[in-house]
């Protein structure tokens, strides 16, 4: 028996070891087949991307990463580049007003706006207050730009229960970090603390943390008003909010400097791409992702460990970065007209909103056409600069919108439709009307429960009360606005139902394309 045992473990060595010599023997023919039917094997990279052996074409290739990285960093800053000529303009409009003798901001900006401190808008917007952002004409605004290198920012938010309210809170590159009011919090009063990525402090028992990315950035303040009439009344709430450092919440005697916002610097050679690196030194990305990118970015003399030095660039490079911020306005003069996706009826529709990630691109979109998005939970803005067929919209037309009794918009907060003249603002029209939306008085339903609204620049022969004006013989823009959206608008599958097409009705001149 032991010697069979031996003998079988002697046959089945012999017996792998056969198998072994076939299947590389099998593997050596085949090679050889391959080889000889193809003449050679060569597994080296393609000729055109082995080490150039033409200047020429060198030149080209530098040229070309200075334009394709200076792309990507010019999308990648544009936000924080809107938000300082923003955060300096509102200063200056401020201070226009006031030296006007106009009330339509607050005692606070009268010295000229600063950080942390509070300016409120005291007035609905109107098309001769060119903020440039697409401001709704539901709220009135507020708004604070913080500064948290030093300490929190404390801001206190008193009872409101009666009206719609939030606070968006917004990082520098204007992405949103946290929301505080009547969806987000439940519209509870108290204090809460800015608090800054640098800062490891303790709060006082009872104060709310609100972590933010960057020590600048800013809030604002929307609160919902109720015709011309209730002005005054949400002026007295806006003074309810108010800001203070933490060590003066705490009661400590503070010796504050004052800090106005700084002028963009715009002269000298490639200024924006200095900015953005001068914002960036200020304000590092704090994760792992918005660090990465950086690590391209240093081909082009961007870093976030050194200065930018155009002086020290490959003029190839730096004709490249020059190129790549003229494309770059192209890509996003497009951009502007395409959020998310097309719906069918040719809406832009959004289920993301401002928080936005590492989508750069969608960031530097909003920040021109919005400043500020909201995170679709807040509020739904769907818009669209075309009519159903997709044609552009244009004043020498007159359109419709109806919405069926079944879809009309689902909303805990309200609705509204607005018209936009290419810059952003408002339209100015003799009725004095720039939206419309379920609070505009004597709105008029069809029989069957549906609602048609009259988009034109003339009064429509169907009276005034479902009329939302639009410029006469221009490109325009419509948002649709659904604060506190119930979850039909959420959902992509249903959300067809509650954006109908704009139609474009008979009689109607040619749209401009």
């Amino acid at each position: 028996m032991l010697k069979f045992k031996r003998w079988s473990r002697h046959l089945l060595v012999i017996a792998v070891g056969a198998a072994v010599h076939t299947g590389v023997h099998a593997e050596r023919n085949s090679l050889q087949r391959y080889t000889s039917e193809n003449e050679v094997v060569d597994l080296s990279p393609d000729k055109s991307l082995r080490a150039s052996t033409d200047p020429r074409r060198d030149e080209r290739a530098k040229e070309e990463l200075g334009y394709s990285l200076g792309m990507q960093a010019y999308t990648y800053g544009l936000p924080s580049l809107r938000f300082e000529e923003f955060r300096y303009g509102l200063n200056r409009m401020a201070d226009a007003y006031a030296k006007r003798g106009m009330n339509s901001f607050s005692e606070s900006s009268l010295d000229g706006a600063q950080f942390n401190e509070i300016v409120h808008v005291r007035m609905l917007s109107t098309p001769s207050l060119k903020l440039g952002i697409t401001p709704n004409n539901d709220t009135m605004y507020s708004s604070c730009f913080y500064q948290l290198k030093d300490e929190p920012l404390v801001l206190t938010v008193p009872d409101i229960q009666d009206r719609y309210y939030s606070v968006q809170v917004v990082d520098g590159n204007l992405s949103n970090a946290a929301y505080i009011g009547t969806r987000a919090t439940h519209a509870r009063p108290g204090k809460y603390a800015l608090v800054g990525p640098d800062w490891q402090g303790e709060l006082p028992k009872g104060m709310t943390r609100i972590d933010v990315p960057t020590n600048e950035g800013f809030f604002a303040l929307r609160i919902l008003v109720d015709g011309a009439e209730d002005t005054g009344t949400v002026m007295a709430l806006q003074d309810q909010f108010y800001v203070k450092p933490l060590s003066a919440e705490e009661g400590q005697k503070v010796v504050t400097t004052r800090e106005e916002f700084p002028q963009p610097v715009t002269s000298g050679e490639l200024p924006d791409f200095a900015r953005i690196v001068d914002f960036a030194h200020r304000n590092p990305p704090q994760d792992a992702a918005g660090k990465a990118i950086w690590d391209s970015f240093k081909h082009i003399g961007l870093s976030l460990e050194q200065e930018f030095d155009p002086a020290s660039l490959d003029p190839a490079i730096k004709r490249g970065m020059k190129r790549a911020i003229a494309a770059t306005k192209d890509l996003i003069a497009w951009k502007v007209k395409y959020r998310g996706h097309k719906s069918q009826s040719m809406w832009n529709v959004d289920l993301v909103g401002g928080r936005y990630g590492q989508d750069y691109l969608a960031r530097a979109e909003g920040a021109i056409q919005g400043l500020v998005v909201h995170s679709a939970a807040e509020g739904m803005y769907f818009h669209t600069y075309h009519d159903g067929a997709g044609e552009t919209l244009n004043g020498s037309n007159n359109y419709t919108l109806t919405f069926s009794a079944d879809h009309l918009p689902p909303v805990n907060a309200f609705w509204s439709l607005t018209g936009y003249t290419d810059d952003y603002n408002l339209v100015e029209n003799d009725f004095r009307r720039y939206s419309i939306g379920d609070r505009t008085q004597g709105l008029t339903y069809n029989a069957d429960g549906s609602l048609t609204l009259y988009i034109q620049s003339a009064e429509p022969k169907q009276g005034t009360s479902n009329w939302l004006p639009i410029p006469e013989g221009e490109m325009f823009r419509l948002n649709l606005r659904m604060y506190m959206p119930k979850p039909g608008v959420l959902d992509e599958a249903s959300i067809e139902h509650y954006v109908p097409p704009v139609i474009r009705t008979e009689g109607a001149l040619a749209s401009t394309p």
